[in-house]
């Protein structure tokens, strides 16, 4: 009974630290800055790509200017110093830009998988076979 509680609580638990992603639309993901690298003390912003064709390589570079530019905002609002020699890889703004490249990569993704399928069709693998004709005629054996 106490595994089974305990499972429950893990699960509700994992769900409501992944909750931000789940109100997220498609077309969007978030850059979250940190104050001094504490996870209490943060501010997100949502970076909006429903204008972008993230299939073509200046779009791409636009979200990444975008995912660039909201980490810049919520680390100044959170007084953080700006990348520098002294904290190479370590600020609020590099650290923030990191961790929204998974959602960045997972949208690059997507877009190429779309193009692809409006390029070629589904995959022979996700067409499903008409078993409304009944079964094939046999070939005449003459």
């Amino acid at each position: 009974m106490r595994a089974s509680a305990l499972a429950t609580l893990t699960a509700t638990a994992a769900l409501l630290c992944a909750a931000p992603a789940f109100a997220q639309t498609v077309d969007e993901l978030t850059v979250t800055g940190h104050l001094n690298a504490s996870r209490l003390q943060s501010l997100t912003e949502r970076v909006s790509y429903a204008d972008l064709d993230l299939t073509r390589h200046a779009d791409r570079e636009q979200l990444r200017l975008r995912v660039n530019d909201a980490a810049r905002r919520v680390c100044t609002q959170l007084n953080q110093d700006s990348p520098n020699p002294a904290n190479m890889g370590r600020s609020c703004q590099e650290v923030a830009v990191r961790g929204a490249l998974d959602q960045v990569r997972y949208a690059f993704a997507d877009a190429r998988d779309q193009a692809y399928a409006d390029t070629y069709g589904a995959p022979a693998s996700a067409t499903v076979p008409d078993r409304d004709r009944g079964p094939e005629p046999e070939a005449d054996p003459r």
